[in-house]
């Protein structure tokens, strides 16, 4: 009789150094250590941890480190995962508003060529299209608003970050968030959204602070909003 015995992996100590370095220009270099260590304790439980260095000029304040350890057996063998992933911001945009406890806003007057352009002109900034989640973000864009007469723009609509691309009638966020969780949900006007001549799937708002639905191909200003999660510990 052939006794078969399921081994256990035991790991006293795992380092995995890696070591990034990112040449922005002659004069700037960024280098960053990562070790991550994972280790048994005396009841069998898995134990990782992770640390970051940094070292250079001009690197962001704040990074995400996400690690994730897993195991899994097959034929009895058992095998130990870990795995880690640092995540630089950008920096802040120097043109970006601060409004004190509501965040941080741009005011893009030069038209976006559709809601999907503003969109990507957002994220290239570190931020997303702007996402009304209260009153005091209403006053927000409706005082950026006010700066620029509807002389000088040409429209009344900016493009924020909802719409009803998925199934007409239910309003969702850039994030895939109900529009009615987000807080506010005031509309620009009685009879609004209207899905005009069924050609408005995207999110904007009135200079009046209301929503509206507009069509996504418009050439509009539009709103960003920093990612505040960046600067999250």
């Amino acid at each position: 009789m052939i006794e078969r015995r399921t081994s256990f992996l035991a790991i006293t100590a795992l380092a995995i150094l890696i070591s990034i370095q990112e040449v922005m220009s002659i004069e700037v270099n960024k280098t960053f250590t990562m070790i991550i260590s994972s280790r048994k304790n005396q009841t069998g439980h898995s134990i990782s941890q992770a640390s970051l260095s940094k070292e250079g000029s001009k690197i962001p304040k704040h990074w995400k480190l996400k690690v994730e350890q897993t195991m899994t057996e097959y034929a009895g063998i058992q095998s130990f995962h870990l795995g880690a992933v640092a995540i630089a911001p950008p920096q802040l945009p120097a043109d970006y508003q601060l409004f004190p406890g509501v965040g941080y806003y741009k005011f893009h007057t030069a038209l976006a060529n559709g809601f999907e352009d503003a969109s990507s002109r957002c994220a290239n900034e570190g931020g997303h299209l702007a996402i009304v989640n209260s009153e005091a973000e209403h006053q927000v864009l409706q005082t950026l608003f006010a700066k620029h007469p509807e002389s000088e723009l040409k429209t009344v609509w900016a493009f924020v970050g909802f719409h009803d691309r998925l199934k007409e009638g239910e309003f969702v966020t850039i994030f895939g968030q109900p529009l009615q969780s987000t807080g506010f949900t005031r509309w620009s006007s009685p009879g609004q959204p209207d899905d005009y001549n069924k050609a408005e799937d995207c999110g904007s708002v009135h200079r009046n602070g209301g929503l509206n639905d507009i069509g996504c191909g418009g050439k509009l200003p539009f709103f960003c909003e920093y990612d505040l999660s960046w600067t999250e510990n």
